[in-house]
């Protein structure tokens, strides 16, 4: 630039202004806060000091939980693979879930079983049902009393062979299964019969040849004596005899006539089926007698004394020809 241009460009400036430093200056004024301000803080608005939260740009506010649960859950996955690695522990919550539904099945079967009914017994299989067991009056015995004609027994008959339809005696009875293995006896209405009821049978060589189911009670014995020193209206009772039975299930019968051509019954029967098979009946009685008219007053009856031995009914439908006769026990 030229000399006289610059000359020219420096008058052209305005002088500064000079600076005092010790003048001391007024303090800004400071303006007026706004109506709309004081009116929010007189409703009660929160500011946002109010709210505890901390100053701006402050690092320790502000906990970094992040950075803690990833940590964590690290640390969880570590030690589950030292342990063994999710298998283990999936096959542990298998384990878990097994008892849980095992008890909960075992206790509903428990529960179902207990309010379940037991199932029907068996009715119609042999040897249940009902029976007739023709018999014979084999043999009688009075030594219990020395008025033989006190002790009698039905048919009033023993066996003839020249007419062996007099001594016949049949027993109505009935075979009910108590148990599956196990069974019980029981008469029906017969007035020249003893009257029982449920009474249980005992076993003896089960599934053998020999099988057979036996039973005995005691009862009260009644005859109508036929003395000259009692009327046709007085009854006495034997108490205390001893009424038992034997009946075969495999053992063919031999008597009535006959009864050899009867089949082996399979089913249970509800029409008293004929029994082909044997059996044996006995009544026993010990002492005296007490005696009743049809009032129910005591009859002093002459019996000419008291025997010692025992008074006997035998029954039975095979080997009668010769008073019958034991097997092999």
């Amino acid at each position: 630039m030229a000399p006289g241009r610059q000359s020219a460009a420096r008058l052209s400036l305005a002088p500064l202004p000079m600076i005092v430093e010790d003048a001391i200056d007024a303090p800004p004024a400071i303006p007026e806060k706004s109506p709309r301000r004081l009116t929010a803080m007189g409703t009660g608005a929160v500011t946002p000091m109010s709210l505890g939260s901390a100053p701006q740009g402050s690092v320790e506010s502000v906990p970094d939980r992040t950075s803690e649960a990833l940590e964590k859950g690290l640390l969880e996955r570590e030690w589950i693979a030292k342990r063994g690695g999710w298998y283990r522990l999936v096959l542990g919550a298998l384990l878990v879930l097994g008892c849980v539904v095992g008890l909960a099945v075992g206790l509903a079967l428990g529960l179902q079983n207990r309010n379940t009914p037991p199932p029907p017994l068996p009715t119609d299989l042999f040897p249940a049902g009902s029976y007739a067991f023709t018999t014979s009056l084999t043999s009688v015995s009075t030594s219990c009393i020395t008025a033989s004609l006190t002790w009698r027994c039905f048919p009033y008959s023993t066996f003839s062979l020249s007419n062996p339809s007099l001594s016949s005696a049949t027993f109505y009875w009935v075979i009910k299964p108590v148990t599956s293995y196990s069974y019980a006896i029981s008469s029906s209405d017969n007035p020249f019969a003893p009257s029982f009821s449920d009474i249980p049978l005992t076993l003896i060589h089960g599934n053998q040849n020999t099988e057979r189911f036996t039973f005995n009670f005691t009862m009260g014995f009644v005859v109508t004596p036929s003395t000259t020193s009692t009327s046709a209206a007085t009854r006495c009772t034997f108490n205390d005899t001893l009424m038992s039975a034997t009946v075969w299930t495999r053992m063919r019968a031999e008597y009535p006539k006959g009864i050899e051509l009867v089949e082996a019954p399979r089913n249970a029967t509800r029409v008293f089926a004929p029994w082909p098979f044997r059996v044996e009946v006995s009544q026993v009685a010990r002492g005296r007698p007490e005696c009743r008219d049809v009032e129910g007053r005591v009859v002093d009856v002459d019996f000419e004394g008291t025997g010692d031995g025992e008074c006997r009914c035998e029954y039975g439908n095979w080997g009668v020809e010769v008073g019958g006769r034991g097997v092999e026990r």
